[in-house]
């Protein structure tokens, strides 16, 4: 391997830690991931991805990082942390979202129905 700055953890590490921290968590996900993939053993690559991708609300994706920095550190107390918020993030958004079908689907019965009655007492 040649020397190149996006061959060199240290780049893609300072890369990652000013993005997150000018709040561009897209590209901080990006450089995070870089990072991973030339580190893979480096659990602040890891950990930094899965905030980034929390920060997005993309909870599933960081659950797996978080999973993932886990199986190199399993007593860390902050990672455990974030990956209790990500999972608790995970069932809040199902549970909205079928709150939300089922708002969408009483509203449309309900205005059904009151079609039908008013018909019927106009028909009545």
């Amino acid at each position: 391997m040649t020397f190149h700055p996006t061959n060199n953890p240290l780049f893609w590490q300072q890369t990652a830690d000013t993005c997150f921290a000018q709040e561009r968590f897209e590209k901080a996900a990006e450089a995070y991931l870089r990072l991973a993939e030339l580190a893979p053993n480096d659990v602040d690559a890891w950990k930094g991805r899965g905030k980034a991708l929390l920060a997005l609300d993309r909870a599933a994706d960081a659950a797996g990082c978080f999973e993932r920095a886990l199986l190199l550190v399993p007593d860390d107390e902050e990672l455990l942390t974030l990956l209790a918020d990500a999972l608790d993030r995970m069932i809040f958004t199902r549970s909205y979202n079928k709150y939300i079908t089922f708002l969408h689907l009483f509203n449309r019965n309900f205005c059904f129905c009151t079609i039908l009655n008013n018909r019927c007492s106009f028909w009545g």
